[in-house]
């Protein structure tokens, strides 16, 4: 889950004050605009009197116990009844949290937070307001030219439409190099670029005529393949595209090209899932350091991130081992795909996945239990076996 929400923040302390600024990068909520003043309740309702409210208060105040519920109501003749709530104050009370929640504070901490409890409040607060029919991102980038990530993503994307009969929606983000159309052996009326030059106006209606189906149940948005189109991806047509997408398929593969611009990072950032594929060489062993280093701190531990090893022994004399890359990068690698050419040319130049071509090749099912790593429904198998401040303002009126 990521939220897209104004955020206004009120420390009275310098502690929740570095707090409420440490979550500014975190993954949740970078994509949030933060306001942070200080000087606590006082200074919201001060702020709030004159400015819209946002969707989210995160408020520290210092009232003693008998006044809390006045001062509380001065906010809330303030607030918008839609606004939801965070209050940081000193009283550990059991009874006062439950009358707070009951006259709809949405979450009490007691003081002094750190940011790793504000942002679990607001994960708790937010919890449950992402359409579950929205489908599970997953992103692919190659950690160098030709570390083959579009094939790895398109031939995942065909294994989990095979494996869990889901609906699978391809993007292929590369404007200028994208390969989806080559691969899947599709001849797309319009491509990506024409959705992106739509992106204010975007929704599943408009966008099924941009979609190419591939067999029953694999929607693929091709890229243009040209030189000539002169389309700049901006992080909000970016926004714009991948929330219209996302109700439209179990999973959606992001298909990135290998640069480094503002939307690349937010994709990274914001995907459920994020596969760096790699060559076992040099060069990717130090990209896959600094990906890891730049990308991990955003994503947090339950955003994973996995490693993919492909081409493995195309240059046994060249090749590094799976060691190396868990010495630089802390990180085994989740699949190694092995090099076979003759499997990977025929299903190259005939426009087929691997798959069809070799059900039983290493390099297939290789792929094939990628699929189920990132679909996260293996796990969950597993696991399945073993309006605010509306009484305040009441009784302040």
């Amino acid at each position: 889950m990521i939220l897209r929400i104004p955020i206004g923040g009120f420390p009275l302390t310098q502690e929740t004050q570095g707090a409420m600024e440490a979550l500014t990068g975190d993954r949740l909520l970078f994509r949030c605009d933060f306001v942070i003043e200080a000087g606590g309740l006082d200074t919201a309702i001060s702020v709030l009197a004159e400015k819209p409210t946002p969707n989210l208060l995160i408020v520290e105040m210092d009232a003693p116990r008998d006044l809390f519920f006045e001062r509380l109501g001065a906010l809330a003749n303030v607030c918008d009844p839609a606004t939801k709530v965070i209050l940081i104050a000193q009283h550990n009370d059991i009874e006062l949290f439950q009358e707070l929640i009951k006259n709809g504070v949405s979450d009490y901490l007691v003081g002094p937070v750190t940011a790793e409890r504000l942002r679990d409040s607001i994960a708790k607060v937010y919890q449950g307001t992402e359409n579950e029919s929205e489908g599970r991102i997953i992103a692919f980038t190659g950690l160098a030219g030709g570390a083959g990530s579009s094939v790895i993503a398109h031939n995942t994307a065909n294994e989990l439409a095979n494996i869990y009969g889901s609906r699978v929606v391809v993007l292929d983000l590369d404007i200028c190099f994208g390969t989806a159309a080559l691969n899947f052996n599709i001849q797309p009326r319009q491509t990506i670029a024409d959705a992106l030059s739509q992106a204010g106006r975007l929704d599943e209606s408009l966008l099924d005529q941009f979609f190419m189906l591939f067999e029953e149940n694999i929607s693929i948005l091709a890229s243009p393949a040209s030189l000539n189109v002169g389309l700049q991806i901006a992080p909000d047509s970016f926004d714009a595209l991948l929330k219209a997408v996302r109700p439209m398929g179990d999973f959606i593969i992001l298909d990135l090209p290998h640069v480094w611009v503002p939307w690349i990072s937010d994709a990274l950032a914001a995907a459920d899932e994020v596969i760096l594929v790699a060559r076992p060489d040099l060069t990717n062993l130090r990209n896959a350091k600094n990906m890891v280093e730049f990308v991990g701190p955003k994503r947090g531990v339950e955003a994973p991130t996995r490693l993919v090893l492909n081409q493995v022994g195309a240059s046994k004399r060249a090749d590094l081992s799976e060691k190396d890359f868990v010495e630089a990068v802390a990180m085994s690698a989740a699949v190694s795909i092995p090099y076979d050419a003759e499997v990977f040319g025929q299903a190259l130049n005939n426009g087929e996945m691997l798959s069809k071509v070799s059900k039983k090749n290493k390099s297939t099912l290789a792929i094939a239990e990628l699929a189920k790593l990132v679909s996260a429904r293996e796990v969950a198998e597993d696991k399945k076996k073993s309006s605010i401040f509306s009484i305040f303002k009441k009784s302040n009126s």
